[in-house]
């Protein structure tokens, strides 16, 4: 797996001036229509001689912010770190970041990084990086996720736009999630929260906690209609102090009318059901019983028979 550093994009932010951004919003621009955009089609947005763009291109290549393609004709694509650079500057007018403290979690689709902005304020800040797996297996497990003429950098673009709009859905609906605060290209800046994995989290009252995710998720359903379909215990994170809990994840979500969506939401139940009974011995019977409690309460408060 390769690992894109974000911290190595805010080193080089400072050097760069107006037309190299400009250069680099030339070719995402481009994306829909070319893998590697040619060099006259660059000119022409950019209203630059070849010649001028070719200095521009030699510099943004040192720095591993584009790639070249001779082959056929000369045409230049974006670097997964030359998004990076396009979406911190993007980012910079909501927020300016001084550095990342440390990187959260690393996974297939995406990263998450704990950063601190300029005036001493933390965040989170997800990174979609979608490519660091087959197509094949990205589709298995997404279907959300079509071909784009983009190629990864597109789809990482997608996957972002994607959650960020169910997320702040969710957020305005109450549904404890991570506040959404700005998506730039790629990336979702949201509220820090002090929250750890559940399958990391050293939990003091665990039916509590099991009892604030069953909670959750039938607000989602009942409430914002609609469903997580790809919930563990790897995508909660717990306060360990006070037992808070925050759903983090969501790019597979479905609208409850999806006609597979009552098979996910049990799923869902089962999953973290067996959890549950695995790390903290609790008989299921127990947990089922909280289960139907809560969407009994939500049935009677939604007049629902």
């Amino acid at each position: 797996m390769i690992i894109v550093l974000l911290e190595n994009a805010i080193d080089v932010l400072p050097k760069l001036r107006t037309k190299h951004f400009k250069f680099l919003r030339a070719i995402f621009r481009s994306l829909r229509k070319y893998r590697y955009v040619p060099i006259y089609v660059i000119s022409r947005r950019m209203r630059m001689k070849s010649s001028h763009v070719r200095k521009i291109v030699e510099f943004l290549k040192d720095l591993g912010l584009v790639e070249m393609r001779k082959k056929e004709y000369e045409g230049y694509g974006l670097t997964m770190r030359g998004l990076d650079i396009l979406a911190l500057k993007a980012l910079s007018g909501f927020v300016d970041i001084e550095k990342i403290t440390h990187r959260y979690d690393v996974g297939k689709e995406a990263d998450i990084h704990v950063c601190l902005s300029f005036d001493k304020k933390t965040y989170i800040l997800k990174v979609f990086r979608l490519g660091r797996t087959s197509f094949k297996k990205v589709r298995s497990v997404r279907p959300s996720y079509e071909t784009v003429a983009g190629g990864w950098i597109l789809l990482s673009v997608n996957a972002a736009r994607r959650e960020y709009e169910i997320l702040r859905r969710l957020w305005e609906g109450g549904i404890s999630v991570p506040k959404p605060l700005y998506r730039a290209y790629h990336m979702i800046l949201m509220e820090y929260v002090n929250g750890i994995e559940l399958v990391k989290a050293y939990v003091t009252d665990p039916l509590k906690v099991f009892r604030n995710i069953i909670f959750e998720i039938f607000k989602a359903y009942y409430v914002v209609g609609v469903i997580h379909a790809d919930l563990s215990e790897y995508n909660v994170l717990v306060d360990e102090k006070t037992s808070d809990i925050w759903i983090i994840d969501w790019p597979q979500w479905l609208e409850v009318e999806h006609e597979e969506a009552e098979g996910y939401m049990e799923k869902d139940m089962e999953q973290i059901v067996r959890f549950f009974v695995r790390k903290h011995r609790i008989n299921p019977e127990i947990l089922e019983n909280i289960i139907e409690e809560i969407k009994n309460e939500f049935r009677i408060s939604k007049h629902i028979p």
